[in-house]
């Protein structure tokens, strides 16, 4: 061990402690007293086991003695426990007794609470509409046709007892069904989309029962809703939507067309929401009765009260929501009739016609807008007759003359023009349905009046100016043959011109003096040489002939006469030109190497442009 473990070892703790101890001299004398011997310790050992003996059996005895009294208490409490079953035996079988005595009375005091209930939901002003109250008044219902069938029995006097309770009950729930609608839910009608909850389609269908009380509610929605339709129609018309867009419709007033058919388009959209609020409200998928009516069932009967309703009732409703938008309507396409009288109005004239179709299909085609509806297109259609009529008139007034190219004048090509733009118009307007069956009926078609409207000026027109062409022909006649005498004495100039000025006459005055008489290669004048001569002059004049006769021919007002002397000179040159050239070919006529001396025929030709 070194020194520093050493040196440890003296300065721990518990090596101090230990050394202290080992270090103790004892001098107690108890402590260093001699210790017992081992018989001593024996005799002590079972003393002591003696004496733990002894106190066990002691406690024993008191836990013996303490059993035997709880063993007592408890039967004692088993006697008492037996006593107990036996009284809730005979107990129960007396519960069981009273229960099936009472079944019947039980079950009519829950019927009889339930009927309490019912008629506590019904009668409470205070309480909301829930489908509790629908279940109620069903159940009243169910009640009193039970009570109607056993009016058949002996206590008839207890069944009218409950059915005249019953009829004071459904009074006023109906009544309060009623009021509930005309306050709780008919300012919710003043909106543009107003909404329809469940428990107003029950609450209308319920009412059907009654149908004063239903025929009431449909006159207050009506005419909240014709109210508001108008209002609606109005804003659109001189507001527009919210914040400005959709722009109001007058802006268009400028445009008969869009006009017109910005406020037909927004009256087709009114009535199509018309008849969906309609729709939710008598047709959704809510029922007092429990019973699902969908929308394909909306042109089926209706039952009101007992009674079967047409569809008419829902067109009767539609059309008096959109009653009061023929008016505003009425006085604008007026406006746009007086303000607008062109032809072109036939347009305006066909847009009612186009859009009653659609909407009759909506809210019927007896309704009081559709019927306003074909009195405008009425209107408008004659407006556009008396128009078509009085142009007609002033174009058979005035009948204007032909130009020197002898065309229609201009008011009949706009007449035509304008016909046909009407027959394209005509063709995809809702008009040819109506004129078909119009022709079925042998009656006179719209277009019909279009045609005669827009034809029978120019017949006028035409018969009028009818009797001179008589005159016009025989001076037409006379002046052809003086024209066509004029031009065959151009030609006839325009061809001695070319023959003189390409240097051909001499030679061809020669050809006609000695052709037959002696052979032309010994004419002094037709001899090669000069030939030559003269095809060269023709090769000059060629280069400018075409550009020398359009000059002569200059003052001709007619490009075609011009072409025609122009061609007829050219074309007498050719054939002169022709004749001379198979006369040099000819071999009687004796040239030697004639085609050397004359150009062919086909290539003056194509210098000529003949």
């Amino acid at each position: 061990m070194s020194a520093t473990t050493a040196k440890l070892a003296r300065t721990h703790p518990l090596s101090q402690k230990l050394q202290k101890i080992l270090s103790h001299t004892e001098t107690d004398a108890n402590a260093v007293s001699p210790a017992p011997t081992t018989a001593a310790k024996a005799a002590a050992a079972h003393t002591l086991k003696a004496d733990l003996d002894a106190r066990a059996m002691q406690g024993y005895r008191r836990f013996l003695r303490s059993f035997d009294s709880i063993l007592e208490s408890v039967n004692s409490i088993e006697s008492e426990l037996e006593a107990v079953n036996l009284s809730y035996a005979e107990m129960d079988e007396r519960l069981k007794a009273a229960k099936a005595d009472s079944a019947s009375l039980l079950a009519q005091t829950r019927e009889l609470k339930q009927l309490r209930r019912g008629s506590e939901i019904l009668t409470s002003s205070t309480a909301p509409l829930s489908d509790d109250y629908f279940v109620a008044l069903n159940r009243l219902a169910k009640i009193s046709d039970e009570c109607n069938t056993h009016l058949m029995n002996e206590n008839q006097k207890a069944d009218n007892e409950i059915i005249e309770s019953i009829a004071i009950y459904q009074e006023k729930a109906y009544t309060r069904l009623y009021t509930w609608i005309l306050h709780s839910q008919l300012p919710s009608f003043k909106h543009e989309t107003p909404d329809c909850p469940p428990v107003l389609r029950k609450a209308m269908a319920a009412l059907k029962s009654r149908p004063s009380l239903f025929q009431s509610c449909m006159q207050e929605i009506s005419q909240t809703r014709q109210e508001t339709v108008v209002k609606c129609f109005t804003d659109a018309l001189t507001r527009g939507g919210p914040g400005g867009l959709p722009r109001p419709i007058e802006l268009h007033a400028h445009d008969p067309v869009r006009y017109v058919g910005d406020m037909l388009a927004w009256l087709h959209q009114a009535s199509v929401g018309e008849r969906e609020l309609v729709e939710a409200l008598f047709f959704g998928s809510a029922s007092a009765n429990g019973v699902t009516v969908t929308q394909d069932d909306v042109f089926s009967t209706l039952t009101m009260g007992g009674r079967s309703q047409e569809p008419e009732s829902v067109y009767s409703i539609l059309d008096k929501c959109m009653e009061r938008t023929c008016r505003p309507l009425k006085s604008r396409i007026d406006e746009v009739l007086a303000s607008h009288q062109q032809p072109q109005s036939h347009t305006n004239s066909q847009q009612p016609s186009n859009s009653t179709p659609n909407i009759g299909r909506v809210i019927g085609e007896s309704s009081i807008l559709c019927v306003e509806l074909k009195g405008l297109h009425k209107k408008a259609f004659n407006v556009f007759l008396d128009i078509l009529g009085a142009q007609g008139l002033r174009m058979s007034a005035f009948v204007q003359k032909p130009g020197r190219d002898l065309n229609p004048p201009p008011a009949v090509k706009e007449a035509v023009l304008q016909l046909r733009e009407l027959m394209a118009s005509y063709e995809s307007s809702m008009m040819v349905q109506e004129d078909a069956s119009t022709t079925a009926e042998g009656g006179e078609t719209g277009f019909s009046k279009i045609l005669s409207a827009s034809l029978d000026p120019l017949l006028d027109m035409w018969l009028k100016v009818l009797p001179l062409l008589e005159d016009l022909k025989t001076q037409y006649t006379l002046r052809t043959s003086q024209i066509e005498s004029q031009i065959q004495a151009i030609i006839q100039e325009q061809y001695e011109t070319v023959l003189k000025q390409s240097g051909l006459s001499p030679l061809i005055e020669a050809m006609h003096e000695n052709l037959g008489k002696v052979p032309l290669a010994f004419v002094p004048l037709l001899d090669p040489r000069a030939i030559s001569t003269c095809m060269s002059n023709l090769d000059v004049y060629l280069c400018t002939a075409g550009f020398d006769a359009q000059a002569r021919l200059a003052p001709l007002l007619s490009l075609q006469h011009q072409e025609r002397a122009l061609e007829g000179g050219f074309s007498a040159f050719m054939a002169t030109y022709k004749q001379f050239h198979d006369a040099v070919m000819d071999p009687e006529n004796k040239f030697e190497f004639p085609a050397s001396i004359l150009r062919p025929v086909g290539e003056i030709q194509t210098l000529l442009s003949v």
